[in-house]
């Protein structure tokens, strides 16, 4: 989508631009790859056998028509779990400057890439875990893709949208500019049959209805389409609406004509998206207008909108949030009618900015607060007093919660550790917006005397998820609060109960508060008190029952205090609106691991599926460990029968005698009661003797949330402490945008030596490589106060620059100063990461993966190893044993393929593993891993056997060769006989030659 400012172009953030940025002053363009990236495959990973995590779909027009469940091995993981709540209601409207016809539209940068982010949750607490579908009408998946013009939108953020009504839209992005290879997929796009019908609208229906999602957002900027495609491109957006129950979003770019020619307003050039056809269809839902929208400008699109009997509604206005979020300044007074209310609806561009301002995940929450709140923090507050107004100004929330059981966790979808009722689960950081519970409707609607209670995320304390809800602060005497959660339609019966977990110190009277009246009168709130806690979780059930026949129209947490409190807090964990107690879930049927892959002897991969059971009562499964310790550890939580999990591990302490460990699937209802465990063993098939553990780690990063002192400039929304905080994740980095030199000092606490540094360039981020910095100085502060250079760099082009110093430098405050920050044509400083370490020791080369090894042991010094995957340069190591000291055979790539040790000998007769390693320049030596081989007896069958003649090509005159191969076989030991991998080909043969003799 275009810049609201004329020098540049950048339609999405740097980090995720594939339709990158244009000058206007005759640089060169960087182009998408519409055609994709030269392959059919999404996730060469995977295919490559490098990783099963899976990734979301991407095509082009040509990988979109071959496209089906069947090609695609990720496809059942991609795949939605939640299907769109029909039960969406607006509640009474809190805040009288919003417009209950109004409505939002965001387009997010929901992960941090496409091509390489896990389309299913990670180990990551960093992500964007919006939560405010409250205020939100739809959600436009926003990525660019190598792979074509497609990006379909992550499971993930489609269940977290469709627990709450909001439909979801994939991203249809033709790139910015001239470009014929543009142009020809847009004609191939559009391709229309004798019939009528569309090829690739029948595909694209296809996919949302296969994958789950709502609709398909049009951004279509590439110049040169002629009338004639922009007139056959509308119908078939037409032609979709016809066929299928899907929605369609369009941008203010291409007009009638064809012309990329932004109006910033429908009217008469670009209105043939929304005029109704003869019978009554239209191309476009929600038509988002560009950035530069003026007075007159909404008058002529609310004008244009009406003459063609659709609502004005349907127009989204553009805020572009893309570096500043809630401090870009926009002029909301456009959009205002003579009650202060909103003419159109909203559209907001990449609202996910918040991020960059966030200092950590957990503040991103306070963040958010303010951009879709207000700044006043209460809904009802929102106002016209500050730049920024905050979007509950503008619209009125929406809830779904009609029907019980209604249970909620306040779990908001990432973690730094998962809770299971109370106790951690897991210790480490996650993300998974699948299993997001529905959050509270107002953040945060306080109806207070005397001192306002502060409502927060608590991430370090939760009964099941990642956080509870924090109520805290210092307290006056006789203060009131009530926190106003959840709106609601709940019909009470004489059976309905409220299930509240908190924890709750003394000092407070605290209630659970139930609006019995439709505008959520004070007057009409009915309050049940909660008894006292301890320090643990306390659950009470609140009856309804005598309140049966009324609605409850909202939740409220109520607290009271008589006396001052100086550090007050209370926890809420979950609360749970029900009839009846749920029955447990049967355990699931037919677990089984669909693919592993030992990453060490210690750390795995693996898919698992099981059987949907196809009950409506169920939430999602929880999928559980257990080693020989019989501790159980969480893997991760889904919604879906289809699992992926990079987190099997095991120690030496832990591990089985057999190598097994145990993976469990157990049921979790819609009341969260646990089913029965369905078990499913994980063999690692090696001890734990085969693979190096690391004894000699790097030292911790002592630039990691350093003190930035002084910076010669950062965007808002990437500022320079971004570079210190440990991950190049979610577009985290200092960026100053048009600056091709500056610097940023910081203070890392105490003085300290320093031998190593380390700077991740914008490559090393996903951006171009000649955005890259050229030439950059480390600099320390020395006793006098003046600034020494410690090492300056030049003529650098790598993604990633990690040294050792020429000499240690030790100080407490440093300098980073960039004298060239690249050769783009789009200046700016961008550093993802500066990190420095008192350890000299370099990072270890990463091995290569044991199932690209093989090792045959032959007879005496003929042994043979194998390694795929070496890349030029690369020395590689064989090792006899996980500690020897002496090099068995040793090499250096000449390029990249296949290294194989011929005529050594690993000295053993019997089976074995011989290890190995890979080192490249500028970094250690990789940890050993090693590979199996079979004893010399058995390579020797396992040869004999490989030898045969094709099953098809035997005669009768091959029996006695057979024969030998049989009795060769049969005079191995039983468990030699279980080595031989080839087996089946040998009984193939007997078998052959029984028929042969029948015939003969």
């Amino acid at each position: 989508m275009r810049r609201k400012r004329n020098k540049f172009y950048n339609r999405m953030l740097s980090v995720l631009a594939t339709f990158m940025l244009v000058s206007l002053l005759g640089v060169s363009q960087v182009k998408a790859e519409v055609n994709g990236d030269g392959t059919d495959v999404v996730n060469e990973n995977y295919a490559d056998q490098l990783s099963l995590k899976p990734l979301a779909p991407a095509f082009n027009v040509e990988t979109l028509l071959k496209w089906s469940p069947e090609n695609d091995p990720d496809a059942e993981l991609n795949r939605a779990s939640v299907p769109l709540n029909q039960n969406r209601f607006k509640g009474s409207q809190v805040n009288p400057l919003a417009n209950p016809k109004a409505g939002i539209t965001s387009a997010s940068i929901t992960t941090w890439n496409h091509d390489k982010a896990s389309s299913v949750g990670s180990n990551e607490f960093n992500v964007y875990a919006f939560d405010n579908w409250q205020l939100l009408d739809s959600y436009i998946y926003w990525s660019g893709t190598n792979e074509g013009i497609f990006a379909i939108p992550t499971p993930d953020i489609v269940d977290a949208a469709h627990r709450n009504g909001v439909p979801v839209y994939a991203t249809l992005g033709f790139p910015w500019g001239s470009s014929p290879e543009g142009v020809a997929e847009i004609e191939a796009f559009t391709q229309q049959k004798a019939d009528g019908s569309f090829p690739v609208a029948d595909k694209m229906i296809e996919v949302a209805q296969y994958f789950g999602f709502d609709g398909y957002f049009f951004n279509q900027e590439t110049y040169g389409v002629s009338k004639e495609t922009a007139v056959r491109m509308n119908e078939m957006m037409r032609y979709i609406k016809r066929n299928a129950q899907l929605n369609v979003s369009w941008y203010d770019a291409q007009d009638n004509n064809g012309v990329i020619n932004y109006q910033n307003a429908i009217n008469s050039k670009n209105d043939m998206y929304v005029k109704p056809a003869e019978d009554g269809v239209y191309a476009v839902d929600e038509f988002f207008l560009n950035y530069n929208w003026t007075t007159s400008k909404i008058k002529t699109t609310v004008d244009t909108m009406n003459g063609h009997q659709r609502n004005p509604f349907d127009a989204y206005a553009g805020f572009e949030l893309q570096q500043n979020a809630y401090n870009t300044k926009v002029n909301t007074d456009a959009l205002l009618d003579e009650n202060k209310q909103a003419k159109v609806s909203i559209a907001l561009y990449t609202p996910n900015s918040t991020m960059g301002i966030a200092k950590d995940p957990a503040d991103f929450h306070e963040k958010e607060k303010i951009l879709w709140t207000g700044p006043q923090g209460d809904p009802t507050l929102a106002d016209d007093s500050a730049d920024w107004k905050g979007m509950a100004r503008f619209v009125t929330d929406s809830s779904v919660i009609k029907e019980k059981p209604f249970t909620t966790n306040f779990n908001s979808g990432h973690g730094k550790q998962y809770f299971i009722n109370g106790k951690i689960a897991s210790e480490r950081e996650w993300n998974n917006r699948s299993i997001q519970d529905i959050m509270p409707t107002w953040r945060w609607w306080v109806r207070n005397e005397g001192s306002r209670i502060n409502v927060s995320y608590d991430f370090d304390k939760a009964y099941n998820g990642g956080n509870s809800l924090a109520f805290s602060g210092p307290l006056d005497p006789g203060s009131i609060n009530d926190t106003m959660l959840y709106s609601t339609k709940l019909s009470v019966t004489d059976a309905t109960k409220v299930r509240v977990v908190y924890q709750n110190s003394t000092g407070t009277d605290v209630s659970l508060g139930v609006a019995y009246s439709e505008d959520y009168a004070q007057d009409k709130m009915k309050y049940y008190s909660l008894p006292h806690s301890d320090s643990d979780w306390k659950t009470t059930v609140v009856d309804l029952g005598k309140d049966a026949g009324k609605t409850a129209y909202a939740l409220s947490l109520k607290v009271s205090n008589a006396e001052k409190i100086d550090d007050y807090s209370i926890h809420l964990g979950q609360l749970s609106v029900y009839d009846e107690k749920a029955a447990a879930l049967t355990k699931p049927a037919d677990v089984k691991i669909i693919k592993k892959m030992p990453r060490t002897a210690f750390e795995a991969e693996a898919r698992l599926s099981w059987a949907d059971n196809e009950n409506d009562n169920d939430l999602y499964y929880e999928v559980y460990q257990e080693n020989a310790d019989g501790v159980e550890t969480l893997l991760g939580v889904t919604p879906n029968n289809y699992f992926y999990t990079p987190n099997i591990t095991r120690t030496t302490k832990n591990a089985t005698a057999n190598n097994i460990t145990l993976l469990k699937v157990v049921p979790v209802n819609r009341d969260y009661v646990r089913g029965e465990a369905a078990a499913v063993p994980f063999n690692w098939g090696m001890d734990t003797d085969a693979t190096e553990i690391e004894q000699n780690p790097t030292s911790p990063n002592v630039a990691l949330d350093a003190k930035v002192t002084d910076v010669s400039a950062e965007n808002d929304a990437e500022p320079a402490v971004k570079a210190l905080d440990g991950t190049a994740i979610g577009n985290s980095k200092w960026c100053a945008t048009h600056m091709e030199s500056g610097y940023m000092s910081i203070d890392i606490g105490e003085k300290k030596t320093i031998r190593r540094w380390r700077v991740e360039h914008a490559e090393h981020g996903g951006e171009a490589s000649n955005m890259n910095t050229v030439d950059f100085e480390l600099l320390y502060k020395d006793d006098s106060g003046e600034w020494v250079s410690a090492k300056r760099i030049t003529d650098n082009t790598k993604a990633v620059t990690d040294i050792i110093l020429d000499q240690p430098i030790t100080a407490r405050e440093f300098k980073l100063q960039i004298h060239d920050s690249g050769n783009s044509p789009w200046g700016a400083i961008r550093i993802y990461e500066w990190q420095m370490f008192e350890n000299a020791a370099l990072p270890r080369t990463e091995n290569i993966m044991m199932h690209f090894v093989t090792a045959e042991n032959n007879a005496g010094a003929q042994d043979q190893v194998s390694i795929d995957r070496v890349k030029k340069d690369e020395t590689v190591r064989l090792y006899n044993s996980l500690d020897a000291a002496d090099v068995l055979a040793e090499t250096t790539a000449e390029q990249d393929g296949t290294i194989t040790f011929d005529q050594i000998d690993f000295g053993n007769a019997e089976s074995g593993r011989i290890y190995y390693t890979v080192q490249t320049e500028g970094q250690r030596e990789s940890l050993r891993f090693s590979v199996a081989y079979l004893s010399e007896e058995v390579t020797k069958v396992v040869h004999q056997i490989n030898n045969l003649p094709n099953v098809n090509d035997l005669t009768i005159n091959d029996k006695h060769m057979v024969k030998d191969c049989k009795v060769a076989y049969n005079k191995l030991h039983p468990t030699q006989r279980k080595q031989v991998t080839n087996h089946d080909r040998l009984e193939q043969a007997m078998e052959r030659m029984q028929q042969l003799k029948k015939e003969s």
